[in-house]
């Protein structure tokens, strides 16, 4: 009988204890309407980067309103549309140079490679040539 009393005592306490906690301060308001137009924009801005800026162009300028109610008119923060390039190349990487020859600016047909090759285990310094490649300049090994 005790315990059966004490529950709804103890269920008014985290009440009264969340209340104040749930009603958030100017500031607080601030913080998260900051953090969630920001987070939209940056979902509309990889979309665009993806190939379709029209999403990230519709909203550009209400993001711009909003950004001068809260600072005023700042160049600076002020987002700019999104120009749609012709031709989008995926990324790539290389690991080796071509230098351009000095005398008739031709490209150089030798390959040097800037990075240790791995040998035939597929090892480099004793490591697995994809963990060389990745941490190896992290940890010391070049």
């Amino acid at each position: 009988m005790r315990k059966a009393s004490i529950i709804p005592i103890m269920l008014a306490f985290i009440v009264a204890l969340m209340s104040p906690s749930l009603a958030s301060t100017d500031y607080q308001r601030g913080v998260l309407d900051g953090l969630q137009q920001g987070w939209s924009m940056s979902q509309r801005y990889d979309i665009a980067k993806a190939g379709d800026p029209t999403a990230y162009n519709q909203a550009v300028p209400g993001y711009n309103t909003w950004i001068e109610g809260i600072f005023g008119i700042n160049e600076s923060l002020r987002l700019k549309p999104f120009a749609a390039s012709k031709n989008t190349e995926p990324y790539s990487i290389s690991k080796t140079i071509s230098p351009i020859h000095a005398i008739d600016a031709s490209w150089n047909q030798t390959r040097q490679s800037l990075l240790p090759q791995p040998d035939a285990s597929g090892l480099i310094n004793g490591y697995p040539a994809e963990t060389y490649y990745s941490i190896g300049p992290a940890l010391g090994f070049l």
